[in-house]
């Protein structure tokens, strides 16, 4: 495991499973950022700690499900998920394909298969951020790293780029700019501002939240996040 640590969240209302998870986690060198045993808990988690990745049961104690939080996940969050369930029932399996998880482990748990699913899952997402590419702009060439850079601004005729340690500014139009770049890559979220779906925290009706950084999101370019939401 690298340096950086994952950060991952257990939900589920069994707490001698969850407790044995827990410690395989930590072994094989992930954090536990908290366990929880129903959807309430799990929410107050998401709200408070950092969290990589959700291990969540299907089954819960209350009266919402695994099911339930998945939803939840997928409308305010972009944080990749993974269901542990003893269900293998049709209809269950076809609730899950929709919630589009990263996959899914059946109970009992085997060790080995769910911690070499959790690598398999973050070396995949390591691999979409080391994606970098090289733009030019009059006279000038940039390497855009598009695993550092959470959105653009746009200022007179420069555009502002922040990425996750700092920022730069380059002479070009925001419209010129998203062209020289693969489709999808930004998304416009307002006129002068387009940001990396990669980073979203939190979407709500009129701002997007990247980094703690609230964002205004123009009525005229919702439609853009449609498929984030």
């Amino acid at each position: 495991m690298s340096e950086n640590k994952k950060h991952i969240l257990i939900v589920e209302d069994e707490i001698l499973i969850a407790s044995q998870i827990k410690m395989a986690l930590i072994k094989h060198g992930f954090e536990c950022a908290g366990i929880a045993i129903n959807y309430s808990s799990a929410e107050a988690i998401l709200k408070t700690a950092a969290v990589d990745l959700v291990l969540i049961d299907i089954t819960l104690s209350g009266n919402k499900t695994g099911l339930d939080l998945a939803e939840y996940l997928n409308i305010n969050y972009r944080i990749p998920f993974l269901f542990i369930t003893s269900y293998n029932d049709k209809t269950t399996l076809e609730k899950i394909k929709n919630l589009s998880p990263s996959g899914y482990i059946n109970k009992p748990i085997n060790e080995a298969t769910l911690l070499t699913t959790l690598d398999i899952i973050f070396n995949s997402e390591k691999t979409k951020e080391t994606k970098q590419i090289l733009v030019n702009i009059g006279n000038s060439s940039y390497n855009i790293h598009l695993s550092e850079l959470l959105y653009v601004e746009a200022e007179h005729v420069y555009i502002k780029l922040r990425f996750k340690t700092y920022e730069t500014i380059i002479r070009c139009s925001l419209t010129s700019f998203l062209k020289l770049l693969p489709e999808k890559s930004l998304i416009q979220i307002s006129r002068g501002t387009a940001i990396n779906p990669a980073f979203i925290n939190k979407i709500e009706s009129s701002k997007v939240i990247i980094a703690d950084k609230k964002l205004k999101l123009s009525k005229n370019y919702s439609e853009n996040l449609k498929e984030f939401m």
